[in-house]
Parts: C-alpha cells; structure tokens; sequence
C-alpha cells in the first residue's frame, strides 16, 4: 500500500487502488446501474465496534456505501494536536477492508461538502449525536435530491474510551485490568464527547451569526451605547459573568466598557416582582436604563421565558437591537430579535455551556476590534 501525502484535493479510495474521484466513472457507473447510493463521513480513528455497526446499518439502507474520510490535515484542525492516532492511509485502508463498505473518498476539507457534491448520494447518515436539522451538510444532501437519516449510536464505546483502556492498562494498580470502564467513568467520556460534538456543530452552524453578533457589539459601544443582559436561573449567571468580562476585562488592558447584568439588584428585582409581577423584573429595568440603539442580549435555552420575552418587547419599543440566545427549538425570542443564535440541541445543560463559549468568543473578537480602533 502506498504512502500518502496529505491533498488539498479528495481522492478515492476502492478495493486497495487510489485515484481522484474527478476523473472516476465509477460513481457514474454505480449510478447508471440504479445502485441506490449511501454517504457518510467522519474521521473513524481506531475504528471499533459502534462504528462497524455503524457503517452496516448505513449500507442496509441502499446498495453501496461511500465513506468521506477526514485528512490528517482535517483531523488535526477538528480534533486538535495528537490526532489523529491513525494515519489516513492506514484509516482508509481499515474502511476499505469492511465488506460493508464499497468506497472511502479521502478530503482535506473541515466539512463534507465538496465530497457530497462529488457523490450526490441518495441517503445520507449521521450518528445521534447529530440531529438533522442541526447538520451543516444536510442543505448540501438535500440540494442534491438526497435525504439525511440519523442513526442510533452503540453506547458505551468510543475511540476515546479505547484510548484511556489503553493508557490505564500501562498503569500499575490492585485492580483486574480485564474490569470494564464503570458507569461513572462512561458518563464523564459521553458527557464531554457530547459537549465536543455539540461545540463542533456550533461552529459549523453559527460561526457567521457568532461574527455578527461581535460586530453589533463593537458598534454598540463604539458609538456610546451599552449593553443590558438578562435571562433565568444559569442563564442569570451568564448575564453577570458576561457583563462582568466588560465591565472589567476579557484579555485586553483597556478602558470599562458600559454593560449591565438585569439579574444582580436583588432589592430592585424582589421590589418588581412583588409589585408588578416576575414576568415583569426585566421589562422595568430596560424601561429604567434602556436608550435608543442600546444593545439587549436576551438569554433563554427554551427561547420563551416570559419576563424575557416581555423584556425583549419593551426593548423593541425603546428601538434598542436585540440579540437572543436560545437552543434549537422555534421560539418567541427568534420571531422577536434581530439576531437569534440557535444552539443546535435540546439538552440545557449543553444549551448553557455552550451559550457562554458564545458569549466568551463575541467578547473576545468585539474586544479585540474596539482597542484595534484606538477610540476606547
């Protein structure tokens, strides 16, 4: 087998023999045949038993089963310095020696796009940790006349939980080394293999709206606004922590920067909503402080709190912008922003975690382009 070179071009990889895949008619072929065309994609290192199962139920559902596999190149962006412990030779040929398999496109790109628009599959597969709606390919499937299909995970193996068996069995301990992983151990690797996946769908899916959410705040402030922010529960502690990175600082030694958490008055909080009501704490504060072309960041994983969703109106009535945060569901607070960031999940917790790796990164480029103007 042949060593390869890294390519800023996919190439296919079939039964042992390498070729770039725009000079191939065998997809064409396939396709002529009426041979129902599966997709998926991903890095498959150290493959193992969930990704065999995997891949067989991918290939259940047509005649033959493309595999776009992540360069080394593309590993290594996607899952940082170490990775991957396989090289793309040595994945591929591992994919192509499965019988449930029936190609492998090697590309170098983060996404899967250019490899989707190459295949144009009739059935695309994803694994749970994915949602539909939530995959940044599946526009590029559907364009194509193809379908996105989500298939179950096998729980309990990863390529990182084969990592860390291997590590612990060069440990010197009083334990069997045949003991499996326990439940404990399984619900910390799935945790943050879920978070991983989920801040990876993020960037995908959000990058552009994370931009423009750091440009309203620069101009925000560039032009003597401030920023008010509001929200429940963690999504309060959120508001405060944030507003705190201006107040203070996020990295850069720099001027105080105008932001007000709506969750830390608790005599002012207490006295609305004893007088007027919850639904009302954030809506009086924003009639008190809010000013025309002042900045309202609305916090809510279920995108419709009520007394933010009141607070947004009141905001929208003193002409003031608004961007929400919300997670993936439709909601009040997207119909009434300007911007509305969507997390791509259902699950709170990751919702919140990943609101604040949200606001951290917009706190970060919006620093970094007010002290770049010298005018603060």
């Amino acid at each position: 087998m042949p060593i390869l070179e890294d390519r800023d071009y996919p190439y296919f990889w079939v039964n042992g023999n390498i070729e770039s895949p725009e000079s191939s008619e065998l997809i064409n072929r396939w396709k002529n045949k009426g041979e129902k065309i599966v997709t998926t994609n991903g890095c498959f290192d150290l493959i193992h038993p969930g990704h065999v199962t995997f891949l067989k139920n991918a290939r259940s559902l047509g005649s033959k089963l493309v595999i776009g596999l992540n360069s080394d190149s593309s590993v290594r962006r996607l899952k940082g310095k170490g990775k991957p412990i396989l090289s793309e030779a040595d994945r591929a040929t591992m994919l192509d020696a499965l019988s449930c398999v029936d190609g492998v496109v090697v590309y170098s790109d983060d996404l899967p796009i250019k490899f989707l628009d190459l295949v144009k599959p009739d059935i695309h597969c994803k694994a749970a940790d994915y949602s539909a709606n939530a995959l940044p390919e599946a526009d590029t499937v559907r364009k194509n006349g193809g379908e996105v299909a989500i298939l179950p995970l096998t729980e309990g193996v990863s390529s990182s939980q084969i990592i860390e068996r291997i590590r612990a069995s060069t440990e010197v301990t009083g334990e069997d080394e045949t003991d499996p992983i326990d439940d404990a151990e399984n619900s910390v690797m799935q945790y943050f293999m879920d978070s991983s996946n989920l801040y990876r769908q993020t960037a995908y899916q959000l990058k552009n709206s994370v931009i423009n959410f750091a440009d309203i705040i620069s101009e925000t402030l560039l032009s003597g606004n401030k920023i008010l922010i509001c929200g429940n529960g963690g999504s309060a502690a959120d508001s405060q922590h944030i507003a705190a990175e201006f107040v203070g600082r996020f990295k850069l030694e720099r001027k105080a920067l105008p932001a007000i958490a709506l969750t830390t008055d608790t005599s002012v909080i207490t006295a609305i909503a004893n007088d007027y009501g919850f639904d009302q704490v954030f809506t009086r504060q924003v009639a008190a402080l809010g000013n025309e072309n002042d900045l309202l960041i609305a916090i809510s994983t279920s995108g419709n709190s009520r007394n933010v969703v009141h607070a947004v109106n009141e905001a929208k009535h003193r002409n003031m912008q608004v961007i929400s945060l919300t997670g993936q569901k439709s909601s009040t607070l997207k119909t009434q922003s300007d911007l509305c960031l969507q997390v791509p999940s259902e699950n709170t917790a990751l919702i919140q975690q990943t609101h604040i790796g949200i606001l951290h990164i917009v706190c970060d480029i919006a620093e970094q382009r007010i002290y770049n103007t010298e005018n603060l």
